[in-house]
């Protein structure tokens, strides 16, 4: 579908509606921050594991 104009504005407002609403990409550092969240669940885990013993 073409632009409906060339207008800087209008083209920006149309890319902008073009959008998925709630849709947000994943951050570059998700992945890291996803690790330390395992990591210190597995560390509870075992801290937990420990204590029941």
């Amino acid at each position: 579908m073409p632009n409906f104009t060339e207008r800087k504005t209008d083209r920006a407002y149309e890319s902008f509606m073009k959008q998925i609403p709630g849709f947000q990409r994943d951050p570059p550092e998700a992945k890291e921050i996803q690790q330390d969240l395992e990591r210190k669940q597995r560390r509870k885990g075992e801290r937990n594991g420990n204590k029941s013993k």
